[in-house]
């Protein structure tokens, strides 16, 4: 893949990883190919779905561009649609506790059943089950936003990974990444079993 495979919305200027990993392969006829297999299998279309769903719940508590996440020890298949959804609305997913407050997304032990997952507010008033989110992210999923290229994408070790770079060393070859690589390319992430 080279980095003209990238989809800008404004070249050069602004993207969204989200849309370059899962809308465009949806709108260009790839909405029935494997884009998951994991605890279940997804096509493009139905993690699309999930992930926008997720979105909504994103944006129900006001997360947007530049907006901070951190994702807790998540189910692999959970781990995906939440780092979907957080690109897909611009937040930042953080591998620690950043300084500011943020919503936190948890894990639970393996024995959780299916959307038992916790999904804290940002301001720790409350807690949901994933199920619950989803649902209300169903009523109202979110569509891609327009990030500027040097926004950030994560928080690696305290480093910020800038959306654009990230996207077009992955695109290029130059950098793995586990769920933007494969879906890039329009291909599949195979989660460990």
């Amino acid at each position: 893949m080279t980095a003209a495979t990238i989809d800008w919305f404004r070249a050069g200027e602004t993207l969204n990883a989200c849309y370059n990993a899962l809308d465009r392969h949806v709108v260009r006829g790839l909405a029935d190919s494997l884009a998951l297999v994991g605890d279940r299998d997804y096509s493009y279309a139905r993690l699309l779905t999930e992930v926008a769903a997720f979105a909504g719940v994103l944006t129900a508590f006001d997360l947007g561009i530049g907006a901070e996440v951190v994702l807790y020890d998540l189910p692999p298949d959970y781990a995906v649609i939440a780092t979907l959804a957080c690109a897909r609305v611009g937040a930042v997913v953080h591998d620690s506790e950043p300084q500011a407050p943020a919503m936190r997304v948890l894990g639970t032990l393996p024995e959780t059943p299916v959307g038992d997952v916790p999904v804290i507010t940002a301001d720790d008033t409350g807690e949901l089950t994933w199920a619950t989110a989803m649902t209300a992210g169903r009523s109202n999923p979110a569509g891609c936003a327009d990030v500027p290229a040097d926004a950030p994408l994560r928080v690696v070790v305290g480093r910020a990974v800038s959306l654009g770079e990230h996207l077009l060393a992955v695109a290029a070859g130059e950098v793995e990444d586990d769920v933007f690589g494969p879906l890039l390319a329009g291909g599949t992430i195979r989660l460990p079993g």
